[in-house]
């Protein structure tokens, strides 16, 4: 039995429009991207609260973050028109749940939960 944790296991992955397409066509594990740009106030309180959670939901989900400024293209192809955003994949690569706004450590990984759990019944 294999008992090694994935490097990305409570930890946020920052990632481009490239980087994000390549993880979320080869894994199997549930993402939670998050959208946020240096310029927005919101973005950068949320920050430190996605990364807690993270942090906080272990394997649950592998824990993504992109940089609004700099991928527009992907924003574009998510439907992405505001930010901070939470996009939540589950084991398929299908998204089941999405959020706009500003959300503490807790309410993130509350949120992500539900979606996963809906998502498995």
């Amino acid at each position: 039995m294999n008992t090694s944790v994935p490097s990305w296991v409570g930890k946020v992955e920052e990632v481009n429009a490239m980087g994000f397409n390549r993880i979320a066509r080869s894994t199997a594990d549930p993402l939670l991207l998050y959208i946020g740009a240096p310029w927005c106030p919101p973005c950068k309180t949320m920050e430190p609260a996605f990364a807690a959670a993270a942090e906080a939901m272990g394997t649950k989900a592998r824990f993504l973050k992109v940089n609004a400024a700099t991928d527009p293209q992907l924003l574009d192809s998510l439907k992405v028109a505001a930010v901070p955003m939470l996009l939540m994949y589950d084991e398929q690569g299908q998204e089941v749940g999405r959020l706009l706004g500003l959300l503490s450590a807790p309410r993130i990984a509350q949120w992500a939960q539900k979606r996963l759990d809906s998502a498995r019944q």
